[in-house]
């Protein structure tokens, strides 16, 4: 672990926070659903006694309804609300009233996603025989597109980052008769679809609470993972409740640190991210109705690299559970915190595994403050990128990504480095930029 990371950002003026409960309503329309069963909270005993805590358990969402996330529960009763909404139908309804419903009105549903929220919504468009049209940012490979495709979505594929297929997709919704834009985002003149996708997602903590009173245990902290805030803000709303009470710590990558970094200057501000392998955390703008609740609610924000991720992915393998990067993350933040401060004995912890066991390229480690190991990871990530179509040099934007991510990892800034790399990247002297890099470490030394 770098003496020279990102620092955990503790908030100790949380514990006063209350925020009212969601009703169970969600929960409800969700049992109504053609499969329907809770997903699993699974111990994981030996982590606990590692950790010195009482307990750890996983709520695993990698089958929620046939698919492979939690998405699939905001994007169920989002559009469910929605359809209700623009219809003359009442909240009682079945789904082949709502299907009817909307057929007769024309109704085609939009989204923008980096893969599972897409999916959710093309799934509901399948369940109703309505059409989808799903806007994805330009890093999604196509066999996510191909996932989502496959539940008879149209895909169109963007050349911007996910906050700009958002607007794409708004702007087509708005432009077709009938169309409603699914987002689990909140912007200005949009917020009453997020804000019933919110509650949709609350039917996993209400199953949690189930789970915990079944067991007759109650747990004293949460960790989520964060992309938008729009699950955290179902976490902050309902476990800041007064009958909960409980400590939510949220994970995000390090680059992509949108809500970090909001609530270290308490300001809500979009940044430019760099890829990471979790992309349903790829998001540089936090929900517009999400800001306000996690600046007031969340106890712990952290940060994690894509290698810590995917230690974190093998060690849920270990244990049995397929977990793709976003899901695995709230592990690899555990492990961050306890070895940044000890738990009380009596912790009882709850990590929300988002997503299921999907494939993503093995990240490199960027921990290494040597300069040989890092100019030995630059050279083999240049050789093994040096025949993808880039359009400034063969393996530039991958060593691009590389020092991006080494140097969020540590927060520092970073700036666009394609003027100084040229068109020849293989006769660039990356030893140099490895030193360079570890410069950067020693204010004295300057920037080079």
């Amino acid at each position: 672990m770098s003496a020279h990371r990102r620092q955990i950002y503790f908030r100790p003026n949380v514990a006063q926070y209350s925020q009212p409960q969601h009703s169970n309503a969600a929960l409800k329309f969700h049992e109504t659903l053609p499969d329907y069963n809770p997903t699993p909270l699974i111990p994981l005993d030996d982590l606990a006694r590692e950790l010195g805590i009482t307990g750890v358990y996983v709520k695993h969402e990698g089958d929620r309804l046939g698919l492979p996330s939690f998405k699939i529960l905001g994007a169920s009763w989002g559009t469910f609300r929605a359809i209700v909404d623009k219809t003359n139908l009442t909240i009682d309804a079945s789904l082949p009233e709502l299907s009817n419903a909307a057929k007769e009105q024309s109704i085609a549903l939009f989204a923008a996603t980096d893969g599972n929220h897409g999916r959710a919504v093309a799934f509901m468009a399948k369940l109703l025989q309505i059409r989808a049209k799903i806007y994805v940012p330009a890093s999604v490979d196509e066999a996510t597109q191909a996932l989502i495709s496959g539940e008879g979505a149209e895909v169109v594929a963007t050349s911007g980052s996910y906050d700009d297929a958002v607007q794409v997709a708004s702007r087509t919704a708005d432009s077709i008769p009938g169309g409603l834009l699914i987002q689990d985002t909140a912007f200005d003149g949009y917020e009453e679809i997020p804000s019933w996708i919110i509650e949709g997602y609350t039917a996993m903590l209400h199953e949690i609470d189930s789970q915990f009173g079944e067991r007759n245990l109650r747990p004293t902290m949460v960790v989520t993972p964060v992309g938008v805030g729009s699950l955290a803000q179902a976490v902050v709303s309902h476990y800041k409740a007064p009958e909960h009470r409980i400590d939510v710590m949220t994970v995000e990558p390090d680059t992509a640190a949108c809500l970090h970094k909001s609530l270290r200057t308490g300001k809500c501000a979009p940044l430019s991210t760099t890829r990471t392998i979790m992309n349903g955390l790829d998001c540089g703008t936090v929900s517009s109705t999400a800001w306000p609740i996690l600046r007031e609610g969340v106890d712990i924000s952290a940060t994690i690299s894509d290698f810590e991720a995917h230690d974190a992915v093998q060690y849920l393998k270990s244990q049995g559970i397929g977990a793709g990067p976003c899901g695995a993350a709230s592990v690899a933040a555990l492990r961050l915190l306890c070895s940044a401060r000890p738990l009380d004995s009596n912790t009882v912890v709850v990590l929300l595994c988002t997503e299921g066991l999907r494939p993503y390229p093995t990240p490199f480690d960027v921990s290494t403050e040597d300069p040989g190991g890092i100019s030995r990871i630059l050279q083999q990530i240049y050789l093994s990128n040096k025949s993808s179509p880039d359009t400034t040099a063969p393996g530039y934007t991958s060593v691009a990504n590389y020092i991006a991510a080494w140097l969020e990892h540590r927060a520092l800034e970073k700036h666009e480095i394609g003027a100084v790399l040229g068109s020849n990247l293989g006769n660039f002297d990356l030893a140099g930029v490895a030193q360079s890099m570890v410069s950067l470490l020693c204010p004295k030394k300057g920037v080079v």
